[in-house]
């Protein structure tokens, strides 16, 4: 158990962070404080996907509602942007989010905020549920687990041999997608796939996609329910890799897939794998003409809804299933005892 662990179990038995809550609330101070989920799943031996997306357990995730509702406002997007805006928040403002748009945000995740009365955001990327394609690092997660091949040459997009026995080599093969300039994905997952002797065809990728990504119809069940459903572009790239084709039709191709499927203009947008963008100002000022209002990153920590906050550079904290109930509600109160990132926290092999 490491030092900043030891300390929030402390001051949760001591009731310090509830009274840091109430203090808060009280003198309505401009913090706002935004979680960030993918996945609610139980940990399984047999799971054929990667473990380590799922953020909380059904019964972890019961719970951190169950701590949101005693001592935050949940709020949706209207309200934030009315806050940007200069709009006055409610006490202690906090926002559930959602990214990818997995199934089990429909089956285990709504049922749950039902029951606690409580609204999140879900932040979906539209053509692997319109194609029922797998997500790239989900069909990487895959393949490695699944080859028959314990070394496999790659030409693609450079040469080299990868051994996927060895520790993190699924990160390794991720980190590829998310940080080469312009790859073409497909061709690359193609060939690892044929490399590692996977049986692969749209049949059985169809399959997986069901099991795992939310339908359109599962999506308009969580709007028809009162949740916010918003961007996180069409194929989940990582936006400083793309040039400026692919670049508007990730941007402006999610949010008419969102109008055409959902009814509703979207009007945030999370960046896949959630590198800030503000020192970047060609690619900010691409999310606002796209019509964006509000971008949010994975930097974690609480944000400053006032004193000037860039609105395309929200802050939120990262959360995994070995998150303790007090390192959870820690964060919440007392943002600097969490574990401080600069973006690219996700859970997932891309990590």
């Amino acid at each position: 158990m490491g030092a900043r662990e030891r300390l929030a179990r402390v001051l949760h038995r001591t009731g310090a962070f509830e009274i840091a809550l109430r203090a808060r609330a009280r003198v309505r101070a401009p913090l706002l404080t935004i979680l960030t989920y993918h996945h609610v799943h139980a940990p399984d031996p047999e799971y054929p996907f990667d473990p380590d997306v799922a953020d909380a357990t059904p019964e972890q995730f019961r719970r951190h509602l169950h701590l949101l509702a005693r001592h935050f406002t949940v709020i949706g997007v209207e309200e934030l942007c009315r806050g940007l805006d200069g709009g006055r928040l409610p006490p202690n403002p906090a926002l559930i989010t959602f990214d990818d748009g997995y199934r089990s945000c429909h089956d285990v995740a709504l049922p749950l905020l039902r029951q606690a009365g409580l609204c999140a955001v879900f932040f979906v990327a539209t053509s692997f549920l319109s194609e029922r394609r797998l997500y790239w690092w989900e069909r990487v997660a895959y393949v490695v687990r699944r080859a028959r091949a314990e070394r496999v040459r790659l030409t693609y997009p450079e040469p080299r041999e990868i051994d996927l026995r060895a520790p993190g080599a699924a990160g390794t093969l991720v980190r590829t997608v998310k940080n080469t300039v312009g790859l073409d994905v497909e061709r690359y997952l193609e060939e690892l796939t044929a490399a590692a002797g996977v049986a692969w065809d749209r049949a059985v990728e169809r399959r997986l996609a069901d099991d795992l990504i939310m339908t359109w119809d599962q999506v308009r069940a969580l709007r028809d329910a009162g949740m916010d459903i918003e961007s996180h572009t069409r194929r989940h790239r990582v936006l400083q890799t793309l040039g400026a084709a692919d670049l508007a039709d990730e941007l402006a191709g999610a949010r008419a897939d969102l109008e055409r499927e959902v009814g509703r203009t979207s009007r945030a947008i999370a960046y896949p794998v959630g590198r800030p963008i503000s020192h970047l100002s060609a690619l900010r000022d691409a999310v606002a003409a796209a019509g964006y209002r509000v971008g949010f990153t994975n930097g974690t920590g609480a944000s400053l809804v006032r004193g000037g906050l860039d609105r395309f550079d929200v802050r939120r904290i990262a959360l995994d299933r070995n998150t303790s109930d007090a390192m959870f509600l820690g964060q919440a109160a007392i943002p600097p005892l969490g574990h401080q990132r600069k973006g690219d926290t996700s859970h997932y092999v891309a990590a």
